[in-house]
């Protein structure tokens, strides 16, 4: 990580202590790196930032009403809509704070404004950001994390989540990392029973 993307990480870890974020978060920076060896012409200066702010708008809504945002059943549009609009807010704090280059800031931003809502993809950046989001949901804790939260049993959960990789990935590669964590994961539960 270099120094300007290290800063932002500084600020932007205070606000991951919800919704598992603080594991979240860096597997989906560890993601965004793999990615980014695919695909060399995305901006590093607007991936990296972006990954790492992108869902610190869940700690202004309180912990009882995050799970109805998001999994199989969504109970509340609006808090999904609602983290992303405090994203912004407070990226855009952390990024001025920081004196992050203006235009890439702009586009930082606009990238977080609609990371889960938006279904289509603004640039390759935005397209690698959704990616390595959803990525963390193949992994083993993930799995395991999201299952549990979720009510449902685990392997009705992992086959609902392999029936997702087509329509929530942009990009070729994003889909194969997808599929090579739900193998394993897949493995994991045929011979142990869990992941």
């Amino acid at each position: 990580m270099n120094e300007k993307h290290y800063t932002v990480y500084l600020h932007a870890r205070e606000f991951w202590n919800s919704r598992f974020n603080d594991i979240h978060v860096p597997l989906a920076y560890l993601h965004a790196r793999e990615l980014l060896l695919s695909y060399p012409t995305a901006d590093a200066d607007v991936l990296i930032p972006a990954i790492l702010l992108h869902d610190v708008g869940w700690k202004s809504i309180p912990e009882e009403d995050q799970g109805r945002a998001y999994g199989p059943t969504v109970e509340d549009e609006s808090l999904r809509r609602l983290h992303e609009i405090e994203s912004v807010r407070i990226a855009t704090e952390i990024l001025s704070a920081v004196n992050y280059d203006p235009r890439k800031l702009e586009k930082i931003v606009h990238i977080i404004d609609g990371h889960d809502t938006r279904t289509e993809s603004l640039s390759q950046e935005d397209s690698l950001v959704k990616d390595a989001d959803k990525l963390w949901r193949f992994t083993p804790v993930g799995v395991d994390y999201h299952h549990i939260q979720f009510g449902k049993p685990l392997a009705e959960y992992v086959a609902w989540l392999g029936q997702q990789i087509d329509r929530w990935f942009f990009t070729e590669r994003g889909k194969q990392m997808a599929r090579r964590a739900m193998a394993e994961v897949q493995r994991a539960v045929s011979e142990v029973g869990h992941v």
